[in-house]
């Protein structure tokens, strides 16, 4: 796996889901090979090549036999050097991303956590969606994708990362002996933009002829380098992350206020937010929501019980697990820890930092972020 430094956090206003549309078509040529022939070759030798984009860095994944390792590395890294962008995929690849956009603005709860996460952001670049705009995809052309491929993959901003059976030395020759020889350029920079704290709830909402209404609230909450990382990840998966959770209990199985109610963490490197999102009908609008704010508010005023911390670590600690089953899974956090600046090792430290947490922290993580003014989008029923 290769991950670089990409995203919404690299991206201006105008570039908007740029990221996104050059990993999407990344794949569809270089200077040597069509994407005919990419596709082909892969599927000769079984090997699987795909490539994503997120709000803090990209990545192109290979999954192969070990038979065929250094045959599907060399149409890797093709990819990563020799990439064309042929304005007729470019084209296609426009009109599938627009396609996408307004798919997931259809959903209601996808539109609801949007809206959500451009009223807590406000000019910090991560208020942008992944999938940028109908208005900024339609103007990229061959040329800004080329350009921004040219920014990207360059070797001072990408980590490899490998996990399986093959020769260790042998593998780094194959990796150093081509992608060292590429010429080393500035990295993408961060866009600037700041969240700015509001001393009031912010609320951005659309009205549709619907059924139900769907919001979310989003809180601020820790970075991956905060103390209170791990205080807000057991938090987070007491009120909303399973079926005996609080906020379950709460509003849906005590009041039948809501058809789906949940809660979620992202930490990431910077400006970290806790979204607690639910469906309910029109008539349970105003009385769902109230009871939310205050089951989210009591994580910062009663302290969580023994039994529910325990619940929440071993849940928070089998998943952990789980996700480093397979290769790719490891060979995925890995390069997402390490591109991050937190070691590649992280996911590896988890457990026993989830293990560290106590009554006491989870109450002060509440208490620095669950207070603040919330951020609320919806789609409501007219």
């Amino acid at each position: 796996m290769v991950t670089l430094r990409m995203g919404s956090l690299y991206e201006t206003d105008a570039q908007a889901g740029l990221s996104t549309l050059m990993q999407d078509t990344i794949l569809k040529g270089t200077t040597t090979r069509t994407s005919e022939q990419i596709a082909l070759e892969l599927e000769s030798m079984g090997t699987r090549l795909s490539s994503s984009a997120d709000r803090e860095f990209g990545s192109l994944t290979m999954q192969s036999t070990s038979e065929s390792l250094y045959e599907s590395l060399s149409i890797l890294f093709d990819v990563m050097t020799n990439a064309t962008f042929p304005e007729d995929a470019v084209s296609l690849q426009k009109n599938l991303q627009m396609r996408n956009i307004l798919l997931r603005n259809d959903q209601p709860l996808y539109r609801a956590v949007d809206l959500m996460v451009e009223a807590h952001y406000g000019d910090h670049p991560f208020h942008k969606s992944r999938l940028g705009y109908p208005e900024t995809i339609e103007t990229m052309t061959r040329e800004n994708l080329a350009e921004f491929y040219r920014k990207v993959y360059v070797p001072n901003n990408m980590v490899v990362t490998a996990v399986g059976n093959f020769d260790e030395d042998a593998f780094i020759s194959a990796v150093t002996g081509t992608l060292g020889g590429m010429p080393e350029r500035m990295a993408p920079v961060k866009v600037s933009g700041e969240r700015v704290e509001s001393t009031s709830p912010v609320e951005k909402t659309e009205e549709r002829d619907t059924a139900a209404c769907w919001y979310a609230l989003g809180w601020p909450s820790a970075s991956l380098t905060d103390t209170d990382y791990y205080a807000m990840e057991v938090l987070n998966s007491i009120t909303g992350g399973s079926m005996n959770s609080r906020l379950f209990v709460a509003i849906r199985e005590k009041r039948g206020l809501a058809y789906q109610v949940s809660s979620f963490v992202n930490a990431r490197l910077e400006s970290g937010i806790y979204v607690a999102y639910i469906g309910t009908r029109p008539e349970s609008y105003e009385e769902s929501k109230r009871v939310l704010i205050e089951e989210v508010h009591r994580m910062a005023r009663e302290k969580a019980t023994d039994e529910e911390i325990t619940s929440a670590k071993s849940f928070l600690k089998g998943m952990n697990i789980m996700e480093q089953e397979s290769n790719a899974g490891q060979a995925s956090r890995y390069g997402h820890f390490e591109i991050l600046g937190v070691g590649y090792d992280f996911g590896d430290r988890y457990n026993k930092g989830i293990d560290r947490i106590s009554a006491n922290d989870i109450l002060t993580a509440g208490k620095t972020y669950l207070l603040k003014p919330y951020s609320l989008g919806g789609v409501l029923a007219k």
